[in-house]
């Protein structure tokens, strides 16, 4: 649309808006007006009709009263009418003629209301200042219905003949505006078309529009120059490309001749897959010539085609995060022999920041996975040591835990049984024989008798010590049923260890812990070590060899009781903690023991290394390879000598397939 019709549409839209509006606030106001004359009217016609009804309320007349209100029909808009006396009785009514009889309606206070194209109105009858009745009167709204009639013409012909003028005047002041503006859209043509740029537009006024037009052929000075100067600078860039081109080429050949050199299986692809580099070595690797590759996907290339999907996923993982990765992988080289591979890939980015592709570096290491699976061997034995080792400290530890409770017990027992040999319940025998003696005359023994009289306080005082008696064996029992439970579950657990390992199971992990600290509970009571639990809120459950678990934590818990024990810390405390990791969990154990030295965290789990008086070393050590075999580790850390240590084992929720 061109820019002379849309200042005539604005001028025109604003235009209509603007009279619409003036037009609405016009006639509400004569609505409201008129309708304050309509109840003015009514209000003073009633007043007259109230006075001249006055005497015949007083005189009780009201046939007079009803010849006075007929007077009404000289009003067309009267429908009807009636006069009620102070007590709200019907006085006198009138209806107009031609219509249908009204019911007066009841006299409520004095006021008007407009209701369904009426006026109600309810007017005092006051005589010498006191009011003796009410008048109503109803009027229809026909005056206001034909004058609000006669609206639609009245203003249809100010609104058409506002528009025409509103048309005219547009149409002849817009050009003042779109003038100046479609000659600088000439101009700007011009310069595109022809690329001249060294016509000018002409200003016409000194308002925003100059200042435009103005603006505009200093730019296009400005553009002028700046096109001279980049000519003379064509010249001196295309010297600069070529010494960088031969730059660029030297730079090539130094890369390809460092990669090709190297040990190892070297390519690059662009971001759908597809080769732009390789090394001699990878071509080597593959069986085919460089022009065999180029230009192919890894599905070209290699015949496994579910290892060709893996990579094309990697590859896409690596190009949307950007992030680098390294892995080992296992091949089939075209002669069928198995090759274990070392795989470094990396994005590789534009100028501009975004990723273009990746670029990888494969290095041969079947020799070294050889040489791995000799150890792991070596590993495995080594394992069946360390587990028998953590076995026998886990049935220690139980046995240890039954003993002392064993000695609550047996203090348990010799309390109850202390109480029972001085007992006052032996006195009872005597009392019973002393009454079964003077049974024919009891009542004269008890009131008389000064052996007698002793008899009902020393009952009452035999019953308060016997209730704190039994209150008191009462709690013994009990302690001694908490410790012959306490050791129930310490068998319990003895026995779930005793089964074969190497099961997983889903088990909740809190549970687990508990069973690990109840084993070294007394152990940690007996020592003064506070224990301090610090458990994440909904932790999940997870799938673990639980008798794995619980020998690391048995002997986790162990060795931070014997820091503790052997520190010069006044309070000593062991704290517990259980956080929920996401994929995984973790089970610290803290100590404010004596810490670890740190020329000792880097040997800390080495088989045979311990510094603990009679420790053997596999407990550490066979702990960190049972979380290793579970997909898992075990770590620690300590700020020293004095500051205590923390041992963190994290598992995964569920072990890999």
């Amino acid at each position: 649309m061109p820019i002379k019709h849309k200042q005539m549409l604005i001028i025109m839209l604003t235009s209509t808006v603007a009279l619409l509006l003036a037009c609405v606030i016009f006639v509400g106001d004569d609505v409201i007006n008129f309708r304050k004359g309509i109840v003015k009217n009514v209000s003073a016609l009633a007043e007259a009709i109230g006075n001249n009804c006055s005497a015949t309320i007083e005189y009780n007349d009201p046939s007079t009263a009803a010849d006075t209100l007929r007077a009404l029909r000289a009003d067309p808009s009267i429908v009807s009418a009636c006069v009620y006396t102070r007590n709200g009785n019907v006085f006198a009514s009138y209806n107009r003629p031609g219509m249908a009889p009204l019911a007066p309606p009841p006299a409520p206070a004095v006021g008007y209301q407009f209701k369904g194209g009426f006026l109600y109105l309810f007017h005092p009858i006051t005589q010498r200042g006191e009011t003796i009745g009410t008048i109503f009167i109803m009027s229809d709204l026909s005056d206001l219905k034909a004058r609000l009639e006669r609206y639609p013409v009245i203003l249809g012909s100010m609104f058409a003949a506002a528009m025409l003028v509103a048309f005219l005047l547009s149409n002849r002041l817009q050009r003042v505006i779109s003038d100046p503006v479609l000659h600088l859209a000439h101009v700007v043509r011009s310069v595109a078309l022809e690329k001249n740029y060294s016509v000018r537009a002409n200003k016409q006024s000194g308002d925003e529009l100059g200042q435009l037009i103005d603006g505009f052929n200093e730019m296009l000075a400005q553009i002028q120059a700046r096109d001279a100067a980049l000519l003379a600078a064509h010249e001196t860039l295309e010297n600069r490309v070529q010494e960088r081109t031969e730059e660029l080429r030297q730079s090539q050949a130094l890369y390809y001749s460092l990669v090709e050199h190297l040990p190892m299986l070297v390519y690059r692809k662009d971001q759908k897959g597809r080769f732009v580099f390789v090394n001699s070595q990878f071509c080597q690797f593959h069986g085919k010539t460089e022009d065999q590759i180029l230009g192919k996907t890894a599905l070209d290339v290699t015949s496994n085609r579910d290892l060709a999907e893996q990579h094309a996923r990697e590859d896409q993982q690596i190009i949307e995060t950007g992030k680098p990765v390294e892995m080992e992988s296992e091949y089939q080289d075209p002669a069928g022999n198995i090759k274990y591979l070392q795989i470094f890939k990396s994005p590789v980015f534009g100028s501009d920041g975004k990723v273009t592709g990746i670029q990888g570096m494969l290095l041969d290491v079947t020799e070294r996975r050889q040489t791995a699976a000799k150890l792991e061997d070596a590993h495995r034995k080594l394992v069946a040591a360390s587990r028998q080792a953590g076995m026998a400290e886990v049935a220690t530890s139980v046995l240890h835990n039954v003993g002392n409770v064993l000695n609550s017990v047996n203090v348990s027992a010799t309390i109850i049984s202390k109480a029972l040999k001085v007992s006052e319940t032996a006195n009872i025998a005597r009392v019973v024989a002393l009454i079964q003696k003077h049974s024919e005359n009891l009542g004269e023994f008890i009131t008389r008798d000064p052996r007698g009289k002793q008899i009902p306080n020393f009952l009452a005082a035999l019953s308060q010590h016997i209730a704190v008696e039994q209150n008191s064996l009462f709690k013994e029992v009990e302690t001694l049923k908490q410790h012959i439970e306490h050791i129930k579950n310490i068998v319990a657990m003895q026995q779930s260890y005793a089964k074969a390992a190497g099961v997983t199971e889903i088990v909740n992990i809190v549970d687990l812990v508990e069973y690990a600290l109840r084993l070294n509970l007394g152990s940690l009571k007996r020592h003064n070590v506070q224990l301090v639990r610090n458990f994440d809120p909904k932790l999940p459950e997870i799938t673990v060899d639980k008798h794995k678990v619980l020998q690391i934590l048995v002997n986790l818990i162990r060795n931070a009781k014997q820091a503790c024990t052997e520190s010069d810390q006044r309070e000593k405390t062991v704290s517990m903690t259980l956080r929920n990791g996401g994929d995984h969990l973790e089970i610290s154990v803290s100590d404010n023991g004596i810490g670890i030295p740190p020329e000792n965290l880097t040997r800390i789990f080495s088989h045979g290394f311990t510094t603990m008086r009679g420790g053997h070393g596999f407990g550490l050590h066979s702990g960190a390879l049972a979380a290793k075999e579970m997909d898992g580790s075990l770590a620690v850390y300590s700020g020293g000598l004095g500051e205590g240590a923390t041992f963190t084992l994290k598992l995964p929720l569920q072990p890999k397939k």
